[in-house]
């Protein structure tokens, strides 16, 4: 006999979750999307928030001779390629730093030793203005080393360092200029070696000195006393202990040069640009028809000077292709670390560099006075 039971579940229909099973499974989507949203804000917030640090990473490496115009001689197109080479540096957000910990190839640096006591735009500003110098002397070198004739004008010695516990020391700051020698007017700083070292240890100097004044007041002189101590090199010649650098430093060139280096700022492409300058003066191949980067000061005499970010600029040269790499002496040795197999080359000055380009087919042969 057939019986009705109300009771018994229909098989045919599914089971209806339990309600303290829904609660289960909503608040746990609950959860996740408060952990998502949690994280979403920490990310961008950290890729927002600055910190004090910045991150320095390989940049790239671009050829000079495309960059160089010039009016009052006659140029050669250029075969191969002078490379100057640039270095990424940012202001460091939280995410950033932390991602540059997995990156061999960023150094992270304190907010200090990038920007001093200066702000962001005023860095900015010093080292445009540096970049502006750079290619100014890098002109003049160039054509010094051609053989043409070449005027150095300036207003004095700026003084960027005293030696501390050296002769200078207390009597010389920072931002003083040096007009006079005694009864010497010194216009340049090659000028305030020259006078000093043609004095004794223990000579005492006469130093017309114009303190860095406030904007928009006019300098003033005041003579200062000196006595003389030992250069390290040669104890018969005096030591004033001082880094100088010639002040309102211009030149008088009989070929006029111009470098459009864009928004990169700083000296490091001095010699570069010195090189290319030349490569475009002369008729053969500065390079030998390669592919060359460099990176370093250039000074008003031709030498070179070390430059910052050599790790990452190694890097950069390394992944560009190019045969050889010229960099100042003191930094040739981290150079190498990072170079692979990579050329690296070190140099003191212009003529080191003239020389060794010389074994790839350029360099001093090609270098022939076009005046």
């Amino acid at each position: 006999m057939d019986t009705d039971e109300p009771t018994l579940p229909d098989p045919s229909l599914p089971e209806a979750p339990e309600e303290p099973t829904r609660r289960r499974i909503s608040r746990w989507w609950i959860g996740l999307g408060i952990t998502v949203l949690v994280l979403t804000v920490a990310v961008v917030a950290a890729s927002l928030i600055k910190v004090p640090y910045y991150l320095l990473s390989p940049g790239s490496v671009r050829a000079t001779e495309p960059l160089i115009q010039v009016s009052g001689a006659q140029t050669f197109p250029p075969e191969g390629e002078v490379g100057y080479v640039t270095v990424t540096v940012q202001h460091a957000t939280a995410l950033g730093w932390a991602l540059a910990h997995l990156d061999s190839s960023i150094d992270i640096r304190p907010e200090r030793d990038i920007l001093g006591d200066d702000t962001p735009d005023v860095n900015r500003q010093v080292n445009l203005q540096a970049m502006v110098d750079s290619k100014q002397t890098a002109s003049a070198v160039a054509q010094q080393e051609l053989g043409y004739d070449v005027k150095v004008v300036g207003t004095g010695a700026l003084i960027t360092a005293v030696q501390p516990g050296g002769p200078a020391d207390g009597k010389l700051s920072a931002g003083d200029t040096i007009i006079a020698v005694d009864a010497t007017p010194i216009t340049r700083s090659d000028e305030l070696g020259v006078a000093i070292s043609a004095h004794k240890p223990g000579d005492v100097v006469t130093l017309q000195v114009q303190p860095l004044p406030p904007r928009g007041v006019a300098a003033t002189t005041e003579p200062r006393q000196v006595t003389l101590g030992a250069k390290p090199d040669d104890a018969s010649k005096g030591l004033l202990g001082v880094v100088s650098g010639t002040r309102d430093l211009s030149y008088d060139l009989p070929v006029q040069v111009t470098i459009d280096s864009g928004s990169v700022g700083g000296p490091s492409a001095g010699l570069a640009f010195t090189l290319g300058t030349m490569d475009v003066l002369t008729p053969g191949s500065i390079t030998g028809g390669h592919r060359v980067a460099t990176t370093g000061t250039i000074n008003p005499d031709g030498t070179v000077g070390p430059i910052g970010g050599v790790h990452q600029k190694t890097v950069a040269v390394r992944d560009s292709g190019a045969e050889l790499f010229l960099v100042p002496r003191s930094e040739y040795d981290e150079a190498k670390k990072y170079a692979g197999s990579l050329r690296v080359e070190p140099v003191d000055n212009v003529n080191d560099a003239l020389k060794i380009l010389a074994t790839i087919g350029g360099g001093t042969d090609q270098a022939k006075t076009t005046s």
